[in-house]
């Protein structure tokens, strides 16, 4: 019917339209040459450190021989001048072996940038916040923190002698801190133990770091509002058909600072009153739980009984498991309305994967589902976002875009032309161009046609 209105036209008017029609097939060629085929990806937290900022991480090797507990502490002493500097707190807790963790010293409660530094033993009786210098038994030279950060995190101390200085026997080594990274998820499966869950009780993970009595958060959930706060666990959804297990509960592991590695982890179960993670209203704690070298991979705290637990590092949910999960919630819970004008998804169903995602998804893990591509045959949170654009972009139903896929580099492209290059995907732009290089083709040919037949007719 297309063609033959065309073909009927005053062959003036067909002229007037040729330059729409060259520009109409140009349109949807650039449009499918220059569709959107590639992921971006935020780049990953390092939790290790960089340079001599405030909060990041450095290590002393040493404390087996030089820093003995009761006889003589370690302290970092960070120096910009004579009158900008800061102590570390007294530092004690054993990453591996020998090697000591520090954490580089505030100034005021600040972040601070440091140009250099000095490795001190220190009076194990005195406190170098009020102490300073007075407590010092032997020190490095000066460090520069330009040279100390290229290639490696950790001093060496082989001894001190002449002038109680210090020696410094490689600046080359690289410890690895074991812990849990802020902003991914932990999990706690109470199979083992399930008269946790009676009476109502309530489960909080209490995370820290050992050397410092200060570093110290409880479990996070997310918040429509944009804010992480204290929470207590929920439980998991869109696990595994086949594999569900009704006694998983999870949290977001908190920060401090922006950016936080925690070395040791404690589960705890609290009175059904309690109505914040705190130590009042508390029935029961498993022990303190460290990550090491043996266990540094695990996600999960399994309650063994009601006063103990252990860091599981054969089962191990990741992130992209976690995706996943919300791709089947989102997929077992939105009904799709297929290719009718009726909207079969209830606003109670999108408020229900609103608040999974606002809530209970971090915003690391927000962000895969934000970037995943939408493909009807992929994986499950590629499925839900097809399913997820479909609803919103293409029938453009009253349900609001919570993900903010409008912005995504992914979401599908939906256009409003004679032909929809919406329907396919990435991998067949190349049928499009094809499809698009005929329809020009024909028009040309049909107003080639139209002239000679004008001019036999003279």
């Amino acid at each position: 019917m297309f063609f033959g209105k065309i073909i009927h036209m005053k062959h003036k008017r067909l002229f007037t339209l040729l330059p729409i029609f060259t520009l109409l097939a140009g349109g949807l060629f650039a449009m499918s040459a220059n569709k959107e085929t590639t992921n971006t990806f935020a780049s990953e937290v390092n939790p290790y450190p960089s340079s001599g900022r405030s909060g990041e991480l450095m290590f002393v090797n040493g404390r087996g021989t030089y820093f003995r507990s009761g006889e003589a502490d370690l302290v970092v002493y960070c120096f910009n001048s004579d009158s900008d500097y800061a102590w570390s707190d007294k530092c004690t807790f054993r990453v591996t072996g020998d090697t000591i963790r520090v954490m580089i010293p505030y100034k005021d409660g600040q972040k601070k940038n440091w140009s250099r530094f000095k490795v001190i033993r220190y009076n194990p009786s005195m406190d170098p916040a009020t102490n300073g210098k007075d407590g010092i038994y032997n020190q490095s030279e000066a460090l520069y923190f330009s040279s100390f950060y290229q290639k490696q995190n950790t001093v060496s101390v082989s001894g001190y002698g002449e002038g109680n200085l210090i020696t410094i026997d490689s600046l080359k080594s690289y410890t690895t801190y074991y812990g849990i990274q802020s902003d991914s998820h932990m999990y706690l499966d109470l199979t083992e133990c399930t008269g946790w869950e009676n009476d109502g009780a309530k489960f909080a993970i209490y995370f820290f770091n050992p050397d410092r009595t200060n570093e110290s958060a409880w479990s996070l959930s997310n918040s429509a509002d944009g804010g992480y706060h204290s929470s207590f666990c929920w439980k998991v959804n869109g696990q595994d058909k086949g594999q569900v297990n009704d006694h998983l509960y999870e949290c977001i592991v908190p920060t401090i600072d922006g950016n936080s590695v925690w070395q040791g982890a404690i589960a705890v179960r609290f009175a059904s009153n309690a109505s914040a993670p705190g130590w009042e209203n508390v029935w029961n704690q498993t022990n303190n739980l460290y990550f090491d070298n043996v266990n540094n991979n695990a996600t999960m705290i399994h309650v063994s009984d009601f006063g103990s637990g252990y860091l599981d590092n054969e089962h191990i949910i990741s992130r992209e498991d976690r995706v996943k999960f919300y791709g089947q919630y989102f997929l077992d819970t939105v009904s799709c309305s297929g290719s009718g004008d009726t909207d079969a998804t209830t606003s109670a169903m999108w408020n229900t994967v609103k608040d999974e995602y606002k809530n209970h998804l971090s915003t690391t893990f927000q962000g895969e589902v934000w970037k995943a591509s939408a493909d009807k045959d992929g994986t499950a949170v590629q499925q839900a976002m097809a399913r997820y654009d479909y609803i919103v972009f293409y029938k453009k139903y009253n349900h609001e875009d919570f993900i903010n896929r409008q912005d995504s580099p992914n979401k599908t492209e939906y256009a409003n032309s004679i032909i929809d290059y919406g329907m396919f995907d990435d991998s067949n732009n190349n049928l499009i161009v094809i499809l698009v290089s005929i329809l020009s083709v024909t028009l040309l040919s049909t107003i080639s046609l139209l002239i000679l037949k004008k001019k036999k007719h003279k």
